[in-house]
C-alpha cells in the first residue's frame, strides 16, 4: 500500500484527538451526573473547530461505553442528555443528544428536536438543521446536528453565538424542569463557562 499523505496523516491525527477530547469531557460529565444528580448538561468543544461532522464524533466519544482494559476511562455519559458546540471562524456548530427514556429520568420531558430548534430561534442567526438520526450510543436515543453561519453583516459570530445558544439550551431545559434552577448567575457562569472544571460541581 502506498505511504499516507501529510494531510491523511493530520486527519487521522485530529481525529484521534477528537475523539480523546470527547472521551476525557464525558468521564468529566459522568462525574457531574453522579455528584449532582443531572440528566442533562451542556458544554463546548475546542477541537473541532465549528465542524459539525467532527463534533458529531465527539458527541460519538463522549457517550462511549468504557473499554475494560484500557488504562483510562473514556467516554460513559451515554445516560445523560447533551447539547454540544465548536465555534470556528465561519460557523458554530451544534450536536444535541437525548437517549432513551430508561436510560434517563427526564428524557421524555426533552424532545431533541424541539431543544434544538429552540435553540436556533433563539439565537436567531440563520441557523438550521442539518441531520436527524438514531444516537450512536450504547443508550439508544436520537441526535440533532445543526450549523449557525456567521454573518457580519447582521453582528452574528460563531463565538458570540455559542455563548447565547447555550445560554437558550440551558432555559430550555429549565422550562422543562430537566436542569437546576439558576441561583446565582455568577456560579453559573463559573461552573459552566468554556474553561470550567467539571470535577468542580457539586
Amino acid at each position: 500500500m502506498p505511504d499516507k499523505t501529510k494531510e491523511e496523516a493530520a486527519r487521522e491525527k485530529l481525529l484521534a484527538k477528537i475523539v480523546k477530547e470527547g472521551g476525557k469531557k464525558g468521564v468529566e460529565i459522568e462525574g457531574a451526573s453522579d455528584m449532582g444528580g443531572l440528566s442533562f448538561f451542556c458544554t463546548t468543544m475546542e477541537l473541532p473547530d465549528g465542524d459539525a461532522d467532527l463534533l458529531l464524533m465527539s458527541m460519538d466519544a463522549m457517550n462511549a461505553q468504557p473499554e475494560p482494559d484500557a488504562e483510562d476511562r473514556k467516554g460513559c455519559s451515554g445516560h445523560v442528555g447533551k447539547m454540544i458546540f465548536s465555534a470556528g471562524i465561519e460557523q458554530l456548530a451544534l450536536v444535541a443528544y437525548v437517549p432513551a427514556d430508561e436510560h434517563n429520568k427526564d428524557a421524555s420531558k426533552v424532545d431533541v428536536k424541539v431543544w434544538m430548534d429552540h435553540v436556533l430561534t433563539t439565537v436567531g442567526s440563520g441557523g438550521s438543521v442539518v441531520k436527524e438520526a438514531d444516537a450512536n450510543s450504547p443508550m439508544g436515543g436520537k441526535v440533532v446536528v445543526a450549523t449557525i453561519p456567521k454573518d457580519a453583516d447582521k453582528g452574528n459570530f460563531p463565538l458570540k453565538d455559542k455563548d447565547s445558544s447555550m445560554a437558550a439550551a440551558f432555559a430550555f431545559l429549565r422550562s422543562k424542569d430537566a436542569f437546576p434552577e439558576d441561583k446565582d448567575d455568577d456560579d453559573d457562569e463559573m461552573v459552566f463557562g468554556d474553561d470550567c472544571n467539571l470535577d468542580d460541581y457539586e
